[in-house]
């Protein structure tokens, strides 16, 4: 078991992407935190997972603080920090109302920014630490109509990258994993389209879309101790969409030894 007794904290971890980290987090020996602001679904992965259920809204100080405060009160520490909750409010630039662009950049960035920071206070103190900030494709190339959701990601990787330098002295590794297009609970009626899905599958070199233990999986590895010398790293887990740009040009598919 590579996360033994680690407490983890996995935010948004209810459903979805988060929630398959934890299911791996459990199985791989870790005591987790399951965090998320629907107590149903908080309450259900931690039945799951054997692990605790906090309800908190992450983008609130003192719904992050009294987090911490029952985590250290429960567990004693804090091993594992798993920045995954996020809020899509889609829309245009031109017609994106203010509190929809609020809404994703406090939950997803300055949320990520205000757990770590409340995290990281007791991972200084015990010299030892782990951040997983779960970026996105996203942040890496524009992702339109999605309000702020490509700013969101692209400051949670630089935000990575901050937390690697400033805080490995004090024993703490950050890192990042960004997801391409991942099949969970809320993109399933997307999918459930088979145009949406054909479309979007082909633009994967690797011909699928992925899953949420197809993020679980580099998120072990990230908290353990195998990657002990790996810090500030931007992981992709994206079947390669992110260097398969070519895939969308027209004349550049292979078929029969030639290039269509």
């Amino acid at each position: 078991m590579r996360l033994k007794d680690k407490v983890a904290l996995i935010t948004g971890s209810g459903r979805g992407i988060g929630r398959d980290i934890a299911l791996a987090y459990a199985r791989e020996g870790a005591r987790v935190v399951i965090n998320d602001v629907d107590p149903v679904t908080a309450e259900a992965t931690a039945k799951e997972t054997g692990g605790l259920a906090v309800v908190a809204d992450v983008a609130k100080s003192a719904d992050i603080a009294r987090m911490i405060e029952t985590i250290i009160a429960e567990r004693g520490r804090i091993d594992i920090l798993v920045n995954n909750a996020m809020k899509i409010v889609p829309g245009k630039l031109e017609a994106l109302p203010e509190a929809a662009w609020d809404t994703t950049m406090n939950i997803g960035l300055k949320g990520a920014f205000m757990v770590s920071q409340a995290a990281a206070k007791h991972m200084i103190a015990q010299k030892s630490g782990v951040i997983v900030n779960i970026a996105s494709i996203a942040g890496l190339f524009p992702y339109n109509w999605a309000g702020a959701y490509s700013v969101v990601k692209a400051g949670l990787i630089m935000l990575t990258k901050l937390q690697a330098m400033e805080w490995a002295p004090y024993g703490i590794r950050a890192n990042a994993i960004t997801p391409g297009y991942i099949r969970t609970p809320g993109t399933e009626a997307m999918y459930a389209d088979p145009e949406i899905y054909e479309g979007r599958r082909k633009g994967v070199p690797m011909g699928r879309v992925g899953s949420g233990e197809d993020i679980a999986g580099p998120a072990v590895f990230l908290a353990c101790d195998e990657s002990r010398y790996t810090t500030g790293s931007v992981l992709g887990a994206d079947g390669g969409q992110a260097v398969g740009y070519f895939l969308t040009v027209p004349g550049r598919r292979f078929s029969g030894g030639r290039i269509d």
